[in-house]
């Protein structure tokens, strides 16, 4: 019997072993470091829950904020901003195309009545053009959205209350639309009751987004196939409230939590490596983080509250 319960024992100390060794390897194959937040001449700018977007092409960072628009360079510093002097109506999202011009989702009261707009800009923010959705499908006729992603050409736009989503090109003109509703097989008492939260479109052309209230972490392919992870929980790899999500170089799935105050990132199988930062007010902390956006250099900007701004971390794999 004792050599039996020694085998035994060492058995266990071997699978041990092994997990740690797994974990080890995967929280060593890529980590967070913190680098700076965003920031000009006088410091850190307060953000509270921002928009950030990165402009991959030219590697410049855009953050919306109380109607203004900040543009930073690759170092984290403030060149440009407009928005608050321009007669533009409500921005609620920004982005960026191919060519540099930069696409204003606003809207504004006109007689009354709340019209939504797709502004094309310059780099300076001053209007050019208008950019009107054309041919929308019946289902699509009352299309209000909320959030806008521009990749290769193409103008992604969803509405993260009513979970739709639309794409269209340079010219407004309608490709395609999904009712997200449908497709994650929700029962209609749960309409109202369930919102994205997270949204972003990768290099692939895949709809990434996360819904907090089914601890999901959501991929819909540009063929229209729908792929999820997650599970709730407070142990590592578990989502307890899902916010921003990207996808970095190596084709890795980062995702926001704001409750553990971290980036959780999950290789393309949606396997679990490795998580970085927690909640506190020191550099390199977060608090309620929300959106994210990643540059062409692997570096990852974090939106928070608590006035902390935009804390920058740099991807470092082995």
């Amino acid at each position: 019997m004792k050599v039996r319960h020694s085998k035994i024992k060492i058995l266990i100390l071997a699978t041990l072993i092994i997990l740690m060794g797994h974990s080890y390897s995967a929280q060593a194959a890529v980590k967070g470091a913190y680098i700076y937040n965003l920031s000009n001449f006088t410091g850190t700018i307060p953000y509270n829950w921002s928009r950030v977007v990165a402009d991959k092409e030219r590697n410049e960072i855009y953050v919306l904020y109380q109607n203004t628009i900040r543009v930073f360079n690759d170092a984290g510093m403030e060149i440009y901003r407009f928005g608050d002097d321009l007669d533009l109506g409500q921005i609620v999202d920004v982005a960026v195309d191919k060519n540099g011009d930069i696409l204003l989702l606003t809207y504004k009261q006109t007689e009354g009545q709340t019209i939504g707009q797709i502004i094309r800009s310059n780099y300076r923010g001053e209007p050019k053009s208008n950019i009107e959705l054309r041919n929308l499908p019946s289902q699509f006729s009352n299309f209000s959205p909320t959030r806008m992603v521009c990749r290769d050409g193409d103008i992604y736009l969803a509405n993260l209350m009513e979970l739709n989503v639309v794409i269209a090109d340079q010219q407004g003109n309608f490709k395609k639309g999904y009712d997200l509703f449908s497709l994650l097989e929700l029962q209609e008492k749960d309409r109202g009751n369930v919102e994205i939260l997270g949204f972003s479109v990768d290099r692939e052309g895949s709809i990434l987004f996360t819904v907090p209230t089914l601890f999901r972490a959501c991929i819909l392919s540009s063929d229209g196939m729908l792929g999820w992870f997650g599970r709730p929980g407070s142990a590592p790899g578990r989502f307890n409230i899902v916010a921003g999500i990207e996808r970095d170089s190596k084709g890795n799935y980062l995702v926001v939590d704001k409750l553990k105050c971290a980036v959780m990132v999950f290789d393309r199988n949606f396997k679990f490596i490795t998580q970085f930062s927690e909640r506190g007010y020191k550099p390199g902390y977060l608090i309620a983080p929300d959106d994210i956006a990643i540059d062409n250099g692997d570096r990852i900007y974090v939106t928070q509250a608590a006035r902390k701004g935009v804390s920058v971390f740099r991807l470092v794999y082995n």
